[in-house]
C-alpha cells in the first residue's frame, strides 16, 4: 500500500466511483447495510458503490453506522496483512483495491463525525482534514501515536506525528497542558530514535515545533553518527541531517495547515 494516501487523490477518483455508482441500480438502505458489514472486500466495495448512488435521504444513521464499520473493518484487514507479511509489503498489489479503500476513507471524511475520528487515523494523509474537527481531534491523535497496536504501519503513525506537528503549529504551543506538551514530548523522543527514515524525520518535526532543544540536539547527533545511522532504515540520510541541521538551527520550514474555506478558495 503507497505510503501517500492523500485527500487530493480520491478527488481524482471521483469521477471512477461516480460511473460506478450510476451502475447501481436498485439500492436499498437494508441491501447497502448487508453489503458494508460483509466479510467478503468485493462484496463491501459494491456496497460503498450502492451507497453512494442511494439519495441523501435514504443514507440514515444506520446506513452510515454501516459505512463507518466497513472502514474499522478494512483497518482490521490490513492490519492482519501487515501482522502475517510485513510492514513492507504492497498490501493492495495482492489484497484488494486501493481506489476502493480510499473511496471509502473519502467517504467516512465526508460524514463529519468526530466519532470516526479514530477510524481514520490509519490512513496517511488528510491532516488538514483531521485539524478540521478542531481541538477534539487531538487526544486522538495523541492516543493513536502513543498505542497503536501491533500491526499498524510505521507510515501511519509518521503521519500523525505530521498532524500532531501542524496543530502544535496552528493552535500554538502555550494552548497545550503541562501534561499534553509531556506527552508530545515523549512521543517525539520515542520515534526520533526510531529506526525509520519518515518517523525519524517528522518526530524532528515534532521537537522543534515543542521547542525542546535538548532532543534536536540529541536527533543532530544520532543522524550525523554512522554507526547509528548503519542500523537504521532510514533511506534519504541526507535529507534526514538537513532536517536535524535545519531544526535545530531555528529554519526548519514545513507545511502548515489550511482551514476548509481558505482550501476550497484554492481548489484543492
Amino acid at each position: 500500500m503507497s505510503a501517500k494516501f492523500i485527500l487530493p487523490l480520491f478527488l481524482s477518483l471521483f469521477s471512477v466511483c461516480t460511473v460506478h455508482a450510476q451502475k447501481s441500480m436498485g439500492a436499498t438502505p437494508d441491501g447497502v447495510i448487508r453489503q458494508l458489514t460483509s466479510s467478503d472486500y468485493r462484496t463491501v466495495l459494491d456496497g460503498l458503490a450502492d451507497y453512494m448512488s442511494l439519495p441523501k435521504n435514504q443514507r440514515t444513521p444506520a446506513v452510515k453506522a454501516a459505512l463507518v464499520q466497513a472502514l474499522k473493518n478494512e483497518n482490521e484487514r490490513i492490519r492482519s496483512i501487515i501482522l502475517t507479511r510485513g510492514d513492507a509489503m504492497p498490501v493492495y498489489e495482492d489484497h484488494g483495491s486501493a481506489e476502493g479503500a480510499l473511496l471509502l476513507v473519502r467517504e467516512v471524511y465526508e460524514l463529519q463525525d468526530p466519532t470516526t475520528i479514530p477510524a481514520l487515523l490509519p490512513w496517511r494523509g488528510g491532516n488538514d482534514e483531521i485539524i478540521d474537527f478542531g481541538r477534539q481531534a487531538f487526544e486522538p491523535v495523541l492516543r493513536f501515536i502513543e498505542e497503536s497496536p501491533p500491526g499498524t504501519m510505521r507510515n501511519s503513525i509518521a503521519g500523525r506525528l505530521y498532524t500532531l506537528r501542524m496543530m502544535v503549529d496552528y493552535w500554538g504551543l502555550d494552548t497545550f497542558s503541562t501534561s499534553e506538551h509531556q506527552r508530545m514530548k515523549q512521543v517525539a523522543a520515542k520515534y526520533i530514535v526510531n529506526p525509520e527514515f519518515s518517523t525519524m524525520s517528522n518526530a524532528i518535526s515534532l521537537a522543534a515545533s515543542l521547542q525542546e532543544r535538548a532532543l534536536l540536539q540529541m536527533a543532530n547527533v544520532l543522524v550525523n553518527d554512522d554507526a547509528e545511522m548503519a542500523k537504521r532504515e532510514v533511506g534519504n540520510r541526507d535529507r534526514l541531517q538537513e532536517i536535524a541541521s535545519q531544526a535545530l538551527a531555528g529554519t526548519l520550514e514545513e507545511r502548515q495547515y489550511v482551514p476548509y474555506e481558505e482550501r476550497r478558495k484554492r481548489g484543492y
